[in-house]
Order: structure tokens, then sequence, then C-alpha cells
């Protein structure tokens, strides 16, 4: 009660400012511009094809530039997609290294996530396996808007797109030649970082280029991260019919792995504890990535365009552990072509597109062994940025492993009375997978054709009724591949695909352009359900994968959003989840891991004193479980003390200040950030284990405050 007395006491304060101010003669407040204009004027281009929302047979999520501007951190997801429903994010560092889940796809992953399609300027960050390892990539401070399409999106984009898809579009360059602009914060765990940017138009080329670094030392022991990004966007437009994309990013995350712990550890040490392991064997991450894209749109006849991308992908990725130390380098080109054709009648007027998606990976994993607990020096300091191995001669992985994909699909939209509004989507995937090294050569392939149907009925403003039902198609990723349970090197002969079928229905509206909402509901059925485990004498921390059986996920996602006048904004987004196992006997009824049954944010944004907004931001999520195992799906023994599988739910509450201001041709901002600031305890991640602890927990960050400042010429 407490905490709702303080946000109450806090938006009262800032309302009666901001009507005093009206009051007293000043300039009212204006209208945020950057607002959504949701049925009427948002194109959302996460389809495939550029399609009005009110047409969309599909739940979809937009994330505005006025959501992503009260980031003061702008460097994770989780902040980004807060007000997304349906789709739920782990952050177990506070950096940018993190799990994501839509309607229950992605959970159990142990690195990156897969079942989620992720694209950047319409490049996919997913291999041909459909893994995406991270989203190091995404500087979301050079972030424009992102779309979210939740539910079965395979039959689009093919086997990495079973959960949905998240579509990052980033900014362009201003309309002046020249425009620069720097962005730089700093805050708790010794956080900062700074970006610098140049952009804008000469004739008809637009351009825009960004460098940013920054780093933590983090909350936790050993939980140090840091990071530079490079991106670079240049779009050449010669012609009315012609415009040519190009595209390059470059990407250095290195992060310490401080690692889960188990309870007893929690209890005894505290939440900044890492685990024993993390600085004894100097456990991190390092990821090197370089992409480069080119996109072309040629609109060669006056209904007709084409669109021809592709990409090349050159990534250096390592870790070490208690297990070895890990070389993943991997080359990773692809192309896609898409051909559109608009025809018809006015009261019959057809979309219709066809392409083709082709993607190959190379990847030489060499994993060397390290030392046994023994033989190590207990008195190694630890730093931040140390690099430090304790590699022996032995060789645990040397191998090839090789990926290719192809997906062809065909998109027919149609467009009935202008009331009425169809969409086919219908692909075939075939996923190719290679093994060789000097003792085993192994081959894998997966192959299945997708659908969804959907209709929309726009029978009035207020009310915009869809539904879509589909097929789902989620493909083992190299990860769930080449952790092989029987022994080291080798693909895991045990798994293989999770097949879905499911459908959503939903109404969405505006009512007297002050009220948006969104409601959906949703049934998804599953076979072969991938689900994690242990296996003893093989290191604490390392994952395999099989298949479980069947599960039904079913829920209710909601958005909801109110601005009664120019200065005050509402935004709420809800989530009800049931998924749960349906089979074999001994899981039926349990729930799958990792997947709350109530997911709320609920965000209030004010406008005062005509430069001030004071943004006030509240979430929620509900207790979820760890562990699928009957014997320990409620409760276990550790050490001799019964503990819980289910882990506690939380709440926080977060605010942003932020100061607007103009001095002749230079504008900027400077913000205040306030992130869980009654300091909630509670865990960010949590993962299965074996051994007598069964369970893995990582402490989230407690109380945060960060400053940024933004300057525009």
């Amino acid at each position: 009660m407490k905490s709702l007395y303080i946000i109450s006491f806090l938006l009262l304060f800032s309302i009666f400012s901001a009507m005093a101010q009206d009051k007293q003669g000043s300039s009212p407040a204006v209208r945020d511009t950057t607002a959504i204009k949701y049925l009427n004027e948002v194109v959302v281009s996460a389809l495939r094809i550029n399609i009005p929302l009110r047409e969309i047979p599909a739940a979809i999520s937009v994330v505005t530039p006025r959501q992503l501007n009260t980031m003061t951190k702008t460097i994770a997801a989780d902040d980004a997609l807060r007000l997304v429903p349906g789709v739920r994010i782990d952050n177990g560092t506070g950096g940018s290294r993190v799990h994501v889940y839509i309607r229950g796809q992605g959970v159990l992953t142990e690195s990156g996530f897969r079942g989620v399609g992720v694209y950047i300027d319409g490049i996919s960050i997913n291999n041909p396996g459909g893994f995406a390892p991270d989203l190091y990539d995404v500087d979301w401070e050079t972030v424009k808007n992102v779309e979210v399409v939740k539910g079965l999106a395979a039959s689009l984009y093919g086997a990495s797109a079973t959960g949905g898809i998240i579509n990052i579009t980033t900014k362009d360059g201003g309309d002046k030649p020249v425009n620069s602009s720097l962005y730089t914060a700093a805050g708790s765990h010794g956080f900062w970082k700074i970006l610098g940017q140049v952009d804008g138009t000469q004739k008809n080329v637009n351009y825009r280029v960004s460098y940013s670094h920054m780093q933590s030392h983090g909350y936790r022991i050993h939980q140090s991260y840091m990071s530079d990004n490079l991106s670079e966007k240049l779009t050449w437009t010669p012609s009315a019919k012609l415009t040519v994309t190009q595209l390059l990013t470059y990407t250095s995350y290195f992060n310490q792995n401080s690692e889960g712990i188990n309870l007893g550890r929690y209890d005894t040490v505290g939440h900044t504890a890492a685990n024993t392991d993390a600085i004894r064997y100097n456990e991190f991450h390092k990821t090197q990535r370089l992409t480069g894209a080119t996109s072309v749109k040629y609109d060669f006849a006056k209904n007709q365009d084409i669109t021809v991308k592709g990409f090349m992908r050159f990534n250096n990725y390592r870790e070490t552990s208690n297990n070895g130390d890990d070389y993943k380098p991997y080359v990773n080109p692809g192309i896609s072509a898409q051909y559109n054709l608009h025809f018809g009648k006015e009261n019959l007027y057809n979309h219709l597109s066809l392409g083709v998606d082709y993607q190959s990976m190379t990847m030489n994993e060499h994993m060397f062994a390290v030392p046994v607990w023994k033989d190590f020096n207990n008195n190694r300091i630890d730093s931040y940025w140390s690099e430090e191995s304790f590699d022996t001669q032995t060789v645990l992985i040397n191998q090839v492993i090789r990926q290719r994909s192809t997906g062809v699909f065909l998109i027919d939209k149609l467009d009935i009375a202008k009331k009425l509004f169809a969409i086919l989507n219908v692909r075939y995937d075939y996923v190719y997978n290679k093994l060789d090294s000097s003792t085993v050569s192994d081959s894998k392939v997966f192959q299945k054709p997708t659908f969804r149907i959907g209709l929309a009925y726009d029978m009035a403003k207020a009310a915009n009724i869809y539904a879509s039902y589909g097929s789902g198609f989620l493909v083992p990723t190299e990860d769930e591949l080449y952790n092989n349970p029987v022994k080291y090197g080798g693909f895991n002969s045990l798994i293989k695909p999770t097949n879905s079928m499911g459908g959503e229905i939903g109404v969405r509206g505006e009512i007297g352009k002050m009220f948006y909402y969104d409601v959906t509901g949703f049934l998804i059925n599953s076979k072969d359900e991938f689900y994690r485990y242990s296996v003893p004498g093989r290191g604490n921390n390392t994952a395999f994968f099989g298949n479980m059986g069947q599960s039904k996920r079913w829920g209710v996602e909601t958005f909801l959003s109110f601005s009664p006048v120019d200065f005050l904004k509402f935004d709420v987004a809800y989530s009800y989840s049931n998924f749960r196992y349906t089979s074999p006997d001994s899981t039926a009824g349990h729930w799958i891991p990792q997947s709350p049954e109530h997911m709320l944010t609920a965000e209030a944004s004010v406008k005062f004193l005509k430069h001030f907004t004071l943004t006030l931001n509240a979430q929620y999520q509900s207790k979820w479980c760890i562990q699928v195992d009957d014997s320990i799906y409620f409760q276990y023994h550790e050490n001799g003390q019964i503990r819980s599988s289910w882990v506690n739910g939380f709440k926080l509450f977060n605010a942003n200040l932020n100061y607007a201001w103009k001095l002749g041709s230079l504008k900027g901002d400077i913000g205040v950030f306030a992130k869980n600031f009654l300091d909630e305890q509670y865990f960010g991640f949590t993962e299965p284990n074996n051994g007598p602890d069964y369970n893995s927990y990582q402490a989230a960050p407690g109380r945060e405050f960060f400053v940024s400042l933004r300057l525009r010429l």
C-alpha cells in the first residue's frame, strides 16, 4: 500500500502542476506528436507486405518512439517491450543478454532464444536453424519503432517464428544535409554509455552513422559487461521506382558470467553472490559480429514490384565455464527475394506475393578442457575485463557444423468491399544440418509445410474484429542438436521438431480519439514439446534437450491506452497465460516452466510546466515453476532442506522524469530514471539444474538510478 500512496501522490502532484500552468495563462501542452494513431494511420510491415493495422487479422503490437524515448538507460529489450502483452523477457544480468518468450515459446534455451524471429531493418538475426543468439546488434537509442507479431507466424518466416516476430526498424537520417547528435547516460553499478551519431539527406541519399560504447560493473559479483556498437544505414533513391538500402553493423559484447546459484548460497551470501565456479574458472561470454546487408526494391510496373535482400554475417563467439573453453566462430550468408502483384476491382482487390528465403551457416567449434578444482590457484584475483583462460591440452570437441535452410512462401491478401480483409500464408521449409569431426559424421533434415489464414472485419472505428488459424514448425537449433547427452561431440539423436496448431480471435478499436484497446484470446496445441534437462557428470551448467509430449497454451492479451486530456496518458498491458503439459501422464497438468500466469505493466505519463514529462511505471508478474520432473515439480530437497520449485513473483515500480529544451538550433533533453525504486528483491532469470540443488537462480538488480542527456544539432 505504501507504494500505491507514493505513486498516487506523485501523479496527482504532476496533474495539479499542469492544470495550474494552464490557469496562469501559459501555453497549453501540445499533444504528443509521436503518439500512435492506431487504426487509421499505422501501416505494419512485419507481415512482409505493408498493411494498415485495421486490415490485419493477427495480434500485433507497435512500440512507438514515445515509449522508446522514456527509456533513460536505452540498452535492453525488457525496457523497450515492456508494454507488449504476451511477451516475457528475462534479464538476469541487467545488460543486453536477455531471453525472449512470446506466448511461452522460446523458454528453456541455454543461451539466446529460439522460436521467435527477430528482424532489424528487414534482415534476420536468426540463423538457419532459427536460433537468435542475442540482441547485441540492437542499439535501442537508434530504434524508430518495433512491431511484434504474436502467435504462429511460421508461415511467413519459417521455423524460427513459431512464437512470433519482432520487427525492429532503425531511424533514418534527418532532412538537413548534416545533423549530429550525442547521447550519454550514467548510473548505478558503474554504468555509463555514450553514443555519437551523424545523419542527414544529401539529394537522393539518406544516411545515418552511429557508434556507442557502454559498460557496467554489474550488480552481482563477476557480472561486468562492456559493449561497442557501430550502426550504419544508407538509402539511395535514384528514381521513384528504385530504392537501394545498405546496412552495416558491428558489435563487440563482453560479459562476465556470474551464473545461477542455489537457494542455499542465496540465503547465506545474498543476492550479489556469484556461482562458486564463476571466478575460479573466469566464466565469461565474448561476441564479436560484423553484418553487412543490401536491400533493393524495384517497381518495374504500375502494380508490380520486387524486393531482393542479401546479407553476410561473420561471428566470433567464445564461452568459458567449468565445462571447458568453447570457441564457436561462424559465417552466415543469406538472401531473400519477394515478388508482389496488386490487381482487381474496387470491391475485390488482390495483393499477391511469392518469395524465397535462403540461409547457410558454417561453424567451426573447438572446446578445450579446463583443469579440475584441485589444480586451481584459489587466490586468483578477479578483474572486470580479464579474458584469462585455463585451457589444458585436452580437446573435448573439434567439429564443423553446417546448416542451410530454404523456405518458399505465398501470401495472398484480399480486400473485400472495403470492410472485410482476408489473408492466406503458405510456406514450405527445408532445414539441413551436417556435422563432421574426426570421430563422427552425422546429418539431420527437417522439412514441413505451414499455413495461416485470417479474416479482419472493420465493422467500425470502435470495433475492428479479427481471427486467424494456422500451424507452426519449430526445429531443434544447433545448440539443441550438438549438446549431445550421450557423449561429447555428435548430434543429439533423441530430439525431433515440435509441431503446433492454433488460432486466435480479437477485437481492437478507438473511441473518441481518447481511448484505444486491443484484446486477443488464443489457443495453441503442440506435439513433441521441447523440454530441458541435465545429465549428472557432464557439469552443473550443461543443458540438454528432448521432447516432452503435448501441451496446451491458451490465454488473453490486453492492451489499453487512454488519454483524457492532452497532457496525460495511461497505458496498460495485461497477459493471462495458462500454459500446461497435457501428456505424458507424469507431467499432465503441470505448468510449462518460466510461464507466469499473470503479467501486468501499467504506465502513466503526464506533461507539466511546458517542458517536463513524468512517467510512472508499475510491473507485476505472478509466480512460475522451474522444473518439469514430477518428483520435484512442487518441492525438492537441497542439502537437507525442503525447497519449493516455484519462484515467487514480483512487483516493480519505476519512474522517469524528462526535461526537454531548445536553445537556438540546439535541442536536448535531460532524463532521470529510477528503476525498482522500492528495492524489490526478486529473481531475473531461473533455470533447471541437476545435482542436490536442482534449480539455478540469478538475482535481479535492486534499486537503481540513472541520468541521461540527449543533444541534437
